[in-house]
Parts: C-alpha cells; structure tokens; sequence
C-alpha cells in the first residue's frame, strides 16, 4: 500500500473508529506540555503497520489531545488523527501505530499539532537504514537511535502482532510500539530447515494476537540483532519451554544468561522417565498375571 493510499483510508477508518483514552477526571488544553518522545521509521520486519511514534506528557496535568494529529514530512506527506477525547495522564505515554506505511526511512521527521492546526512538537530531519529494534528517541534535548535498557525485574506486558518462527515474534507495546522478541534459551529451525512450518504453527495457535508477559533476560537483555532476550508467558504458560517439550526447539543456553533452559529439558525429561524400580515392579506385575492365567486354564482343564 503506497503513502497516498493509507492516508485515504487512514482518514476513512478514523471517522469510524475512536482510539482509547487515558481517562482523567480534569484535563486541560495546554499544549506545550505534551512532545514526541520516540519513533520508529524503519522497524524489525515490514515497515507497513509496524512504525510507530510516542507522545508522552512529563508534565503534572493532564492534557486533552483528541484531534490531534501527527504527520511525516518527507515526500508524500502522511497525516493521522488522535482520536477525539484522549486524554493523557501526568507522566502518560500514547504510542500511534498506523496501519500503513507513512514514514520514510531516509530524511523524515514528525511534525504534531494540536485540535486547531498549531505545531505543538517536531522531530529533527533523521534517517534508520537497520531493519532492527533501534528507533530514535528523545534524551533530554537530544535525540539518540539505538535501544533503551529495560527496567529490571518487571513482567512486560503487550500483545503478539506478528509470528517470525518458532522463536521469534512481534510484540506491540506502549511506550515503545512494536518490539521484535527472541525466545531466550531455545533455538527452532529457520525457514526451509526440517521442522520450521511445525514450531512455526504452534507459536502461531498458541498466541498470535493474545496478550503475552515478557520476562526479560536481565543478564543480557538484547541479542546481537537488536532483539529483546525473554521468557513468553501465555495464560502463565512458559512458551519457551513448551516449545522444548513438544519437541518444535532445542536448548539453546548462551551465558551470560538469567535463565538456563537446560533446567527445562531435564525436569521434563525426569517427569516422563520411569524409575528402575517402577519398571521392575510393572514387570513382575506381568508375569505373575501370565502365571495366574495358566493356572486358571489348567485348573479349568483338569
């Protein structure tokens, strides 16, 4: 889908639907407190629903941004609505993730204004030419590209938008739009590997679209590749290791590491491996049903 054509039908769509409001019981119009705090021009994946801006307000009142709009600068110009009657707390985040493609990679910047058209906030001229995690966000009065540490030892919410394989998703967060996650601790087939359709799938039932926690490695939070390092949790499910238990992955352990996937496999292997003794006892079981059978027989016989 071209720019040209998602802003049709982004202005379409937004007439029908209204986006959800950070609910406050006093808000006010005062827009300078509210500034673009990150954005993602070229995420992990494809661009197209998947890059995304976030508002934040570091202010100690709440501001109405409903109508607001955001807008790109480069080439075609691509404009979004806020939906009418959000409001965002004191120290809030509102992450926008269009549907389509508005962003380009090289030489944009953002431009919001408020209700009434006046530029509240816009983002420096920048380019993202890596297809990762890293996006550009603001530190202080300047703006940095790369990825920022995660606080430690919180369960990250969000919900999964997209499947890459058996250890790799999409997930869409708040404050910072759309993640790429690596399962930590395991290794499923890439595509064209025997295996990679099977363990695929089964991520793919098991939470595409559902809300997922996130723990993420505090020992190494990110991968080579940008990647967020963690545990996904379904429904208190531990997606990684069922992955080792079904079969679809193998232990992947690559220290420095909080979790040690090798723990995994063996607790499983224990719960489904039969002790000598049990094995010994079934046994003797058997044979002395086979013995009572044939006296049974030669009793009836004789």
């Amino acid at each position: 889908m071209t720019k040209n054509q998602g802003l049709l039908l982004g202005i379409t769509l937004i007439l029908l639907f209204t986006g959800t409001a950070l609910a406050t019981s006093t808000t006010i119009s005062a827009t300078s407190h509210v500034i673009i705090y990150a954005f993602d021009q070229n995420p992990a994946g494809l661009d197209e629903g998947n890059e995304w801006v976030t508002f934040h307000n570091p202010s100690n009142e709440s501001v109405d941004i409903g109508n607001w709009t955001f807008e790109s600068t480069h080439g075609t110009t691509a404009i979004d609505w806020i939906a009418e009657g959000t409001t965002l707390y004191p120290g809030a985040y509102y992450t926008c993730t269009p549907f389509y493609r508005w962003l380009d990679n090289s030489e944009e910047s953002i431009i919001q204004r408020d209700a009434v058209g006046e530029e509240v906030d816009r983002t420096p001229v920048v380019s993202d030419t890596e297809n990762d995690n890293r996006y550009w966000m603001r530190n202080n009065s300047e703006w940095t590209f790369g990825v920022k540490e995660l606080e430690t030892g919180e369960l990250w919410s969000g919900y999964v938008k997209n499947v890459v394989d058996g250890d790799t998703v999409d997930v869409s967060f708040n404050i910072y739009g759309i993640q790429r996650v690596r399962l930590v601790g395991i290794d499923a087939p890439e595509i064209g590997e025997e295996g990679y359709e099977e363990a695929k799938e089964f991520v793919n039932e098991t939470c595409m679209w559902e809300e997922v926690k996130l723990d993420v490695d505090d020992e190494k939070q990110f991968d080579p590749y940008y990647r967020i390092l963690a545990l996904v949790y379904v429904n208190d499910t531990n997606l990684n290791a069922e992955l080792l238990k079904g079969g679809y992955a193998e232990v992947m352990y690559i220290p420095p590491s909080e979790f040690d996937s090798r723990e995994w496999e063996a607790d499983y292997t224990a719960s489904h491996t039969q002790t000598p003794g049990f094995e010994l006892m079934f046994a003797m079981i058997g044979v002395l049903a086979a013995m009572c059978l044939i006296w049974q027989r030669e009793k009836e016989y004789w």
